[in-house]
């Protein structure tokens, strides 16, 4: 019986649909299997087809608080919340705890957390078992101060098919937070060219959040603050391409009678609402914090904001954990109901996701085969690591660290 010779188009179309398990297998087939895997057309190939589809997972992030200092993920079905699986993170850090940078494409961006954070990136991707350590900086000196503070974005640039890391230092006095010592430092890490590179200041003004993946029309944002007036916000944006800063004037969202309620002030934060721009700000009503949301229906114009919803819950929420599927707000209601989802068009509540341990913080995720070719392959079995598929032995930490300092 002779053999079947597919066209690579074809094959692309079916491998690139298939569960990222399944192509792994498959990479024993044969030789131009094997190197069709790794070529990163069909990688780009693959996660455009996974985008597309509609059942595509999100991925959960909690600290195991109550778990002896664990970290762990819990994978949902993006449809109907179904939970898919657990996952513990596979390796240890010198804080016992891991800081979400964000998710872009199945790639994670984790970092050292509390004083730590920063300092040391990650980037993992559970779906392939690849780690990649980044410990290096532009600014050797600066980055080991204990009285450092950092910003980081991760986005991907899809023009030159790169995922960047940008990471700003800013040089405070303890308890002075929006006082310049000096100018901050900004460095952008690249994956394809896979170094730091000095990149230019954002002098005279400060951002808040301390990570954002907030991506829109190529630019990663923040809420960020005028050093020199903490009553001047604004929206803080880089752009992946010039690796230019620019700014964003914010919508006049308070509400009529915000006010401090049982020691909790208003509250305002970016996200993502179908590829566009949006801040979700919180106000009271009967008690209970409720959310307006605002969309920027034109990238950079001011005058194009528009509050689009207005979301009153009828019992208290803890906080808002953000916006996935481009239509449910996920609302954290606490430890006994959990997760909420609201539906923003349809104004309906779906059924609760209910969590035995304490939460940290919600990410989409797709399954994807980036990193493939990058960094450390590691084991399922927790605290071991292998490179190249070789194992190493169970020393756990000290072989981890040793595998820091050589990927220096």
């Amino acid at each position: 019986m002779s053999s079947i010779h597919f066209p690579f188009e074809i094959l692309y179309n079916i491998l690139g649909r298939l569960p990222v398990k399944e192509i792994i297998r498959f990479r024993c087939v044969c030789k131009a299997w094997r190197d069709l895997v790794v070529d990163p057309n069909f990688i780009s190939t693959h996660l455009n087809l996974q985008t597309e589809d509609s059942d595509r997972c999100l991925l959960q992030y909690k600290a195991g608080r109550h778990g002896g200092g664990k970290d762990f993920f819990v994978a949902f079905n993006a449809r109907n919340f179904a939970e898919h699986s657990n996952l513990e993170v596979p390796f240890s850090c010198e804080t016992n705890y891991f800081k979400m940078v964000g998710s872009v494409n199945g790639l994670l961006c984790l970092s050292l957390s509390f004083s730590l954070f920063g300092r040391t990136l990650y980037l993992w991707n559970p779906s392939i078992w690849k780690l990649k350590i980044l410990r290096g900086s532009c600014f050797r000196r600066q980055i080991e101060k204990w009285q450092t503070d950092f910003a980081i974005g991760f986005g991907f640039h899809h023009r030159t098919n790169d995922y960047k890391i940008v990471r700003i230092m800013y040089f405070t006095e303890i308890g002075e937070p929006y006082v310049e010592r000096e100018p901050p430092r900004v460095e952008v890490f690249s994956l394809a060219r896979n170094s730091w590179r000095k990149v230019g200041t954002n002098s005279g003004s400060y951002a808040r959040d301390k990570t954002s993946t907030v991506v829109v029309n190529g630019c990663v944002h923040w809420f960020a603050y005028r050093t020199k007036d903490a009553s001047g916000k604004f929206i803080l944006a880089f752009d992946f391409d010039s690796e230019e800063f620019g700014e964003i004037t914010l919508p006049k969202y308070h509400h009529n009678g915000d006010s401090q309620f049982h020691g909790h002030r208003p509250e305002a934060f970016l996200a993502v609402l179908r590829e566009s721009l949006a801040l979700i700000a919180s106000f009271y009503k009967n008690r209970l914090i409720c959310y307006n949301i605002w969309v920027m229906r034109e990238y950079g114009m001011a005058e194009s904001w528009s509050k689009q919803y207005s979301v009153v819950p009828k019992d208290r929420i803890f906080r808002c954990l953000g916006i996935v599927n481009n239509r449910d707000l996920m609302l954290d209601a606490g430890d006994e109901k959990g997760v909420i989802s609201y539906e923003l068009d349809k104004q309906e509540y779906n059924k609760p996701l209910v969590f035995d341990e304490d939460l940290d913080g919600l990410i989409t995720f797709h399954e994807s085969l980036v990193l493939y070719e990058e960094g450390f392959r590691l084991t399922p079995r927790k605290d071991l690591l292998v490179k190249g598929g070789i194992h190493l032995g169970k020393r756990k930490r000290s072989v981890f660290e040793l595998l820091q300092q050589k990927w220096l």
